[in-house]
């Protein structure tokens, strides 16, 4: 399998709820694989996600297991845990896990994305935080990594995963920015807090 290998959007996999641009896009648009997944790390796309669960369920519920992301269904029901979440970040950053070069790349996708109002907003310029949000009815989380001077020029990496249940999204996206930036305060070097 190729990153370059194409996928053509179904009926079946719009989804127009939430987040997303694809479902703006005519059935039967054709990408690569890349593409779609840099509309669901970028966009948050749920028709991003549809599509590439369709054509990687396998795969992906393998290399969950793998890593042992165990206490997460990917799909139906879609459940995880903070800590399944920090397991694929930890494989995301591990350089030998992929690649250097494909690692770089997640990073960079992960950075930047339609939805820099959870953990990246509180923290000052220069902190590169590759993160995914995630919300689900009444469920609001960003999963991140601040990442290290060799990558950002910001101090010391660290892992951060939030999930707030129950809270109106305000609240949690609140809650979210004020555990981030404790987080930054008690884990950055001492010459950038």
């Amino acid at each position: 399998m190729s990153l370059d290998d194409e996928i053509t959007m179904r009926s079946s996999d719009v989804w127009a709820e939430g987040t997303g641009v694809l479902y703006r896009y005519p059935v039967g648009h054709t990408m690569t694989l890349r593409e779609c997944t840099r509309f669901l790390i970028k966009e948050s796309d749920n028709t991003a996600e549809v599509m590439l669960n369709r054509y990687l369920e396998e795969e992906i519920e393998a290399e969950l297991d793998r890593i042992g992301a165990r206490s997460t269904s990917y799909w139906m029901p879609n459940t995880t845990t903070p800590n399944d979440v920090l397991l694929v970040l930890k494989a995301i950053a591990d350089r030998s896990y992929t690649s250097p070069e494909l690692s770089a790349e997640m990073l960079d996708v992960m950075t930047g994305t339609a939805f820099e109002d959870r953990l990246p907003r509180p923290l000052p310029d220069g902190a590169r935080v590759a993160h995914k949000i995630g919300s689900y009815e009444s469920t609001f989380s960003d999963a991140g990594i601040v990442l290290s001077a060799e990558r950002s020029g910001v101090g010391q990496e660290y892992y951060i995963v939030v999930v707030s249940e129950g809270a109106p999204e305000g609240e949690a996206r609140q809650t979210i920015q004020e555990v981030s930036l404790a987080a930054y305060r008690a884990l950055a070097a001492p010459e950038v807090r």
